[in-house]
């Protein structure tokens, strides 16, 4: 009977735990509290930049100090060179994304179908070119192409005898051209996974059928790889409409304006800048970049009617090319040409005491002396430790902040969770230079807000700009966990947060891991968000690149972009690892 009652006693002991705790989880676990409060805080971060440049685009300056509101500003900035600043930012992105898919993926269908050498030195070199700086890759070709101290146009000069430069850089060409250049190895990436997926048994039954291996070609892979090149062509189109760096480095020295150097230039010219025109080209810029963005996710969405890996096993077949091996083999090694040449320019430029053109004669004259004065500068070593901190911060955050989302809009069963990830992903609209003069206005508004001008500035534009990318990591990985792992944690009466601390994010760590790469990887390199931020307190690496290039002190410039260009890489062959070995795509 005694034991009996303790029997008893213990078991009426356990099932009022087992009640406390399961109402402790309903009141924490609440769906839709916990869901409005992630939409809340969603919102509070997201739709501010929105709100404040529409607000900047009506808002006209009138004299004595007063303002109204009206569309002057647009009507100013659209009569401005009758359209023709639109016209070359058009031509521009299309011309650059043009010219991006068709080398990338051209050099991405010879690495996956044909028997070309170079395919692992193609691919590796291809994903470190992500990690590379588009502002040190931009000096490089100009170091190569440029008309005065060029090194090409120098050799034409040299060799065969020219008055004139041969390659005019710094016009609309020049800027297809490089930009083009420098999404290549992108474009390349991007292709790569869907042509290497396709079976070859299409092919092969056509050409049993009496189809040539051009015919096959043309009617059975190019169909089923359209939807994925209309993808990475809508997606190079549009980040080609963001660009800002290539059109400020070979633009406007070539008088050839984009709607990025425009904004850059209302904000950074004249006496008082004129916020009411800059608004208007931003808001106008992201009206121009949605329909793009949204033919690109129709596009990947409709990549799935294309779908050829089934469950029966294939092998992927190489075409033999014989003897085209050798020349498609020169064709593929433009993707690492296309990093490894303004690297290499800039690598002897940064050993040169002083920089007129590369020679023969610079061989003696080398040495370490740039490395050396460039560690030992003030603004150098102050903004490689704002770069360090506000990259780390802002990859905490978004890993952290984009997995605890993402955990919401997959576990939660709320029929508002799917607004979450909608409005995570609007700042995917915002070009770069657009996102941080919204941020700009924003906090020269709220005053209250003392961050203007700090590293704080800097670190909520990069959470603003990359979250939506975080969500991606985080939301794929999620995916693939099962909900019973999180269900054993709560019947064994853990709470909500002891369940997401010690299952979930041990379980996700490599996507969180990848997130924080990614963020940290690409705040270290990113002109165009801060450069509208960035002052003498919160100074960072690509804005000092962009100081000394203007001051003409290349060698010193140059050495400085070979260590960030390195020390990025690194990081970008972690981020790499990350990628392969757990199959993270964002």
């Amino acid at each position: 009977m005694f034991f009996n009652m303790n029997k008893n006693n213990l078991q009426g002991r356990l099932d009022g735990k087992a009640r406390w705790s399961a109402q402790r989880k309903i009141r924490f676990q609440n769906p839709d509290l916990v869901v409005w409060l992630a939409i809340l805080g969603s919102l509070l971060l997201v739709a501010p930049p929105f709100f404040f440049l529409i607000k900047g685009s009506l808002t006209v300056p009138l004299p004595a100090f007063r303002f109204e509101f009206g569309l002057e500003n647009y009507r100013r900035v659209l009569a401005l060179d009758d359209f023709g600043l639109w016209r070359t930012t058009l031509a521009f992105a299309l011309g650059s994304s043009c010219v991006a898919i068709g080398l990338g993926v051209t050099c991405a269908w010879l690495i996956a179908r044909t028997d070309v050498p170079f395919r692992g030195l193609v691919q590796a070199v291809a994903f470190l070119s992500l990690a590379t700086p588009f502002i040190v890759k931009g000096i490089g070709w100009i170091l190569l192409l440029g008309p005065n101290n060029g090194l090409i146009n120098q050799w034409f000069t040299t060799w065969f005898g020219f008055e004139e430069p041969v390659i005019e850089l710094f016009s609309l060409g020049g800027m297809i051209f490089v930009e083009g250049l420098l999404w290549t190895p992108i474009a390349f990436l991007l292709a790569l996974p869907p042509l290497s997926s396709m079976d070859p048994a299409l092919e092969e039954a056509a050409m049993m059928s009496g189809a040539s291996r051009m015919q096959s070609l043309l009617r059975i892979m190019a169909p089923m790889a359209m939807p994925s090149i209309l993808a990475i062509l809508l997606l190079s189109f549009v980040r080609a409409l963001e660009s800002f760096e290539v059109p400020l480095l070979i633009g406007v020295p070539g008088g050839e304006a984009t709607v990025t150097t425009a904004l850059y230039r209302s904000i950074r010219t004249g006496l008082v800048p004129r916020y009411g025109e800059a608004s208007a080209y931003a808001v106008l810029l992201v009206i121009a970049i949605i329909p793009p963005l949204v033919l690109y996710y129709r596009a990947t969405r409709a990549a799935g009617k294309f779908a050829t890996i089934t469950g029966r096993g294939f092998r992927p077949g190489r075409i033999a090319l014989r003897r085209w091996r050798w020349p498609c083999a020169l064709f593929v090694l433009l993707v690492p040409v296309s990093l490894v040449a303004p690297l290499s320019i800039m690598l002897w430029a940064s050993f040169t005491p002083t920089y007129v053109g590369a020679s023969m004669a610079d061989v003696g004259r080398m040495s370490l002396g740039n490395y050396a004065a460039i560690m030992a500068r003030d603004d150098v070593l102050n903004a490689l430790g704002n770069s360090l901190f506000v990259g780390a911060c802002s990859a905490a955050c978004v890993a952290l902040g984009s997995f605890a989302l993402s955990m919401i809009v997959v576990r939660s069963r709320a029929s508002a969770r799917f607004a979450i990830d909608a409005i995570c992903s609007a700042p995917l609209v915002f070009p770069g230079i657009v996102l941080g003069f919204a941020i700009l206005q924003q906090f020269l508004y709220l005053r209250s807000i003392p961050i203007y001008g700090t590293d704080w500035v800097l670190i909520i534009v990069f959470i603003v700009k990359f979250m939506p990318y975080g969500m991606r990591f985080s939301h794929t990985s999620l995916l693939s966990l099962s909900k019973e792992l999180e269900e054993s944690g709560h019947m064994s009466g853990a709470s909500a947060f002891t369940v997401l601390r010690r299952i979930a994010l041990p379980l996700a760590a490599p996507a969180v891991a990848a997130t924080a790469i990614y963020v940290f990887m690409n705040s270290m390199r990113d002109l165009s968000s801060v450069v509208l931020l960035s002052g003498p307190r919160n100074n960072v690496i690509p804005m000092v690149i962009l100081d000394l290039w203007n001051n003409g002190e290349i060698p010193r410039l140059a050495a400085l972009s070979v260590l960030v260009a390195g020390g990025v890489s690194g990081i970008g062959v972690v981020f790499m690892r990350f990628v392969d070995r757990y199959g993270l795509r964002a």
